[in-house]
């Protein structure tokens, strides 16, 4: 895993690097996860433009694309994949688990994880999932996956990304929980985040805003469980909820892993 270093893009990082299926290594340079960039300098854009990427797959919601537009260099020719948007919740996970937690990081980690128990079912997600796999069997180039925080609908996708590309458990998981190391670092101080909940009308403690600007695994356990639950597997999940074909997924691993080192 390659950490990148932006001036205003956050949580960004290379997913490759890991030991896959038979043998093969998962590619660097070809899927990259962050956070939402609204305050992208140009310096963080050019070192973007610089990773050659090919497409770039905004899980965010309509409105938070609105409200938090991505900046483009000069001559910006990369596929852009989005949603024109479902009924139901307008915020992202972590926002939206302020809505449901209260002052103890107990309760926050409770509205986490149903978050995540939820997260599988969402059709907007399903939706996404499907464009998200169809462009890592097929783009040219690098692909980005990004939400607001790059953690709760990010981690899952690239966690299954994982699963496909026959990541270790141990290595998946490491790859997610990263997360904590750039958020942790970034919202140390809670106060800001304190003050806007007062404005809101909600008291959270700092312990809960932190559980719930960080990832744990039990959160990414929930979505897994979901996914056995309902299709009997994460493959299960990926044939028939989201429609991967074996096809797919053949070229899926053929793109991003190589004969290992």
């Amino acid at each position: 895993m390659t950490i990148h270093t932006f001036e205003a893009i956050h949580n960004f990082r290379d997913c490759g690097g890991y030991p896959a299926t038979d043998g093969r290594t998962m590619r660097r340079g070809l899927l990259f996860r962050s956070a939402h960039y609204p305050q992208a300098t140009e310096t963080d854009l050019a070192a973007m433009r610089a990773l050659g990427l090919s497409t770039i797959v905004d899980l965010r919601r309509p409105q938070e694309r609105e409200f938090h537009p991505s900046p483009r260099w000069s001559g910006f020719d990369v596929q852009v994949v989005t949603h024109p948007g479902r009924d139901g919740m307008v915020l992202p996970p972590h926002l939206a688990a302020f809505e449901r937690a209260g002052e103890s990081a107990q309760e926050a980690r409770a509205a986490m994880t149903q978050i995540y128990r939820d997260m599988p079912l969402d059709p907007m997600f399903v939706d996404l999932m499907r464009e998200y796999f169809a462009a890592l069997a097929e783009s040219g180039g690098a692909v980005l996956v990004h939400c607001a925080a790059g953690k709760d609908r990010t981690g899952v996708a690239v966690a299954l990304t994982h699963h496909v590309l026959g990541v270790s458990e141990a290595d998946m998981m490491a790859n997610y929980l990263a997360t904590n190391e750039s958020v942790e670092a970034r919202y140390a101080d809670t106060g800001p985040m304190r003050q806007f909940l007062a404005r809101e009308g909600r008291a959270v403690s700092d312990d809960a805003i932190r559980t719930i600007l960080g990832v744990e695994e039990p959160y990414l356990r929930a979505a897994f469980g979901t996914m056995d639950a309902e299709y009997g597997s994460r493959d299960g999940y990926l044939e028939d909820a989201v429609g991967v074909t074996p096809t797919q997924r053949a070229a899926i691993v053929a793109r991003l892993t190589e004969q290992g080192l």
